[in-house]
């Protein structure tokens, strides 16, 4: 298993598809899809996806994208 295959599990249990990931020097920057509505979020983490754990990144995007 790839080791970022787990963070786009984490985003299936959330009803996210990723779309796109851009990395950056310093951070993460996903493009999801919100499958219930069609909705597109660009969540900018605060640092890579491999620095966080599973729950903090759980967390963190489902704060960018219960609005």
């Amino acid at each position: 298993m790839s080791r970022y295959t787990m963070y786009r599990k984490a985003l299936e249990k959330l009803g996210l598809k990723q779309l796109d990931v851009y990395r950056y020097k310093d951070k993460d920057v996903i493009r999801t899809l919100r499958v219930q509505d069609g909705r597109i979020f660009m969540v900018e983490l605060p640092k890579h996806r491999e620095e966080m754990n599973i729950e903090e990144f759980i967390n963190y995007i489902r704060s960018k994208t219960s609005k």
